[in-house]
């Protein structure tokens, strides 16, 4: 043999002795029930690889990211799940395939983008299957909702608004279940350990971490203390501010000290009052300028709306030579084109809130879906929305959460189907409050009609 295929011999028998005495792997989730897998330990070596992962649960920054992804398969499959032929509205596949893609859906995301779950996903509620099989029974053939349509476009327009209201009420329903799940079950990544320990070391971790009780009192640490420690803790502190304890070491009298100290404590109060003050006013100026500027952007809005809505009319009476009402009123339109297919339509509906509270009730959302079926009925009504607050709280966050409210209410009203051109959102705080008022915590929906 050859030098140099001795050589090449020696490293493969090298590299084929430390493979055979690798270290194995053993992956350890501080989670219950959530162990990947033990490793045995190679006969011919005594060390062993911990790795330790440690989760925590979501935040809710995570959970939003969590719930969006989530969604958007969701909610692309909802779309895609049923038809309309004929008059009758039908499912794609049946009530219960359907529910095992959504299902499949969900577990799918979990197990792709590796999130970690106290409890798996058992799937939807009985009022999703419900909801499924409410669509999946929709025949217009059988009812007289579109009764008020002109043609058979305007028909079938109102039948499909129906549609993806009840799809809409689905996506619903299976947003909120995900997210209740989400939010009790979601587990992140925070961080790892790896050490490296022999057999026996390695068989007390795995039984401490299958034993670990969280009730269970931590035992206590046992720390030596020098004769230097353990004299200052015994040390007897005889310092005093009293006046009877005569002068401190500095020769002042105690009296003069501690006025000086009263002195020095009102001086800082003083300035932490004028600091706060200083803020205060800042906060307020920013508000109104804030508010002058909204303000401001609404009238140029509304301006626009108007010349647009004059261009329309001057658009219709070109085209149909139907003169267009001459009474001042740029909202009249020429009577076949202002007809409503519902009639009594109300002039405002209010939307009322707890205090300090953003989220819709049940029945705000009853009150809001009879505002999803006026519209789809009447193609010629817009909406303004605009968001109110009380005095309770100071006027910033006032400003904010009747900004919020009014989103919440237009979200709502987005995801039932309408389309976002038909409704403008506005939101004025606590500056038609004069007290702390539950009737002032509200959202004020007005229709107007084109």
């Amino acid at each position: 043999m050859s030098r140099r295929n001795y050589l090449i011999t020696s490293i493969a028998m090298f590299w084929w002795c430390c493979a055979s005495l690798a270290q194995q792997t053993t992956i350890i989730n501080r989670v219950p029930s959530d162990t990947l897998g033990i490793g045995l330990v190679p006969t011919r070596t005594t060390e062993h690889r911990v790795i330790i992962n440690y989760y925590e649960p979501a935040n809710s920054g995570q959970m939003d990211r969590f719930q969006d992804l989530v969604s958007s398969y969701l909610n692309l499959y909802i779309d895609q799940c049923s038809i309309l032929e004929n008059e009758d509205v039908r499912l794609k596949k049946n009530k219960k395939e359907t529910l095992k893609d959504l299902k499949q859906i969900v577990t799918g995301v979990l197990e792709f983008y590796e999130y970690q779950q106290l409890k798996d996903f058992k799937g939807f509620s009985k009022l999703v299957e419900n909801k499924l099989d409410g669509i999946d029974k929709l025949d217009f053939s059988k009812t007289s909702f579109a009764a008020g349509a002109k043609n058979d476009e305007d028909k079938k327009r109102m039948q499909q608004y129906y549609r993806q209201k009840e799809l809409s009420d689905l996506k619903l329903l299976v947003n909120l279940e995900i997210g209740v799940h989400g939010d009790k079950n979601l587990l992140i990544f925070s961080s790892t350990e790896e050490t490296i320990v022999d057999a026996n070391l390695k068989d007390r971790i795995l039984a401490e971490f299958n034993d670990y009780d969280p009730t269970k009192p931590l035992a206590p640490i046992k720390v030596k203390l020098s004769d230097a420690s353990l004299a200052l803790i015994s040390f007897k502190d005889t310092s005093s501010l009293d006046s009877a304890a005569g002068n401190n070491a500095g020769g002042m009298a105690s009296d003069e000290f501690n006025a000086q100290v009263l002195k020095l404590l009102q001086a800082n109060n003083d300035k932490l009052d004028g600091m706060q003050k200083q803020i205060d006013d800042l906060r307020t100026e920013q508000v109104r300028l804030w508010q002058l500027q909204q303000d401001e952007k609404n009238i140029a809005m509304q301006k626009q709306l108007d010349d647009l809505r004059q261009m329309v009319f001057a658009l219709v009476q070109m085209n149909s030579g139907d003169p267009v009402a001459t009474n001042n009123n740029s909202s009249t339109l020429p009577e076949k084109f202002g007809s409503a297919v519902v009639s009594n339509v109300p002039k405002s509906m209010n939307i009322f809130f707890d205090k300090a509270s953003t989220t819709l009730s049940a029945t705000s959302k009853l009150g809001l879906n009879e505002v999803v079926d006026i519209l789809a009925r009447n193609q010629n009504i817009k909406l303004i929305i605009t968001g109110y607050a009380d005095r309770s709280g100071n006027e910033t966050q006032n400003l904010l959460i009747s900004q919020q409210r009014a989103n919440a209410v237009k979200k709502f009203l987005a995801e039932s189907g309408l389309g976002s051109d038909r409704f403008i959102t506005k939101y004025f705080g606590d500056r038609d409050s004069q007290t702390v008022n539950p009737g002032d915590r509200k959202v004020v929906v007005e229709f107007v009609r084109n």
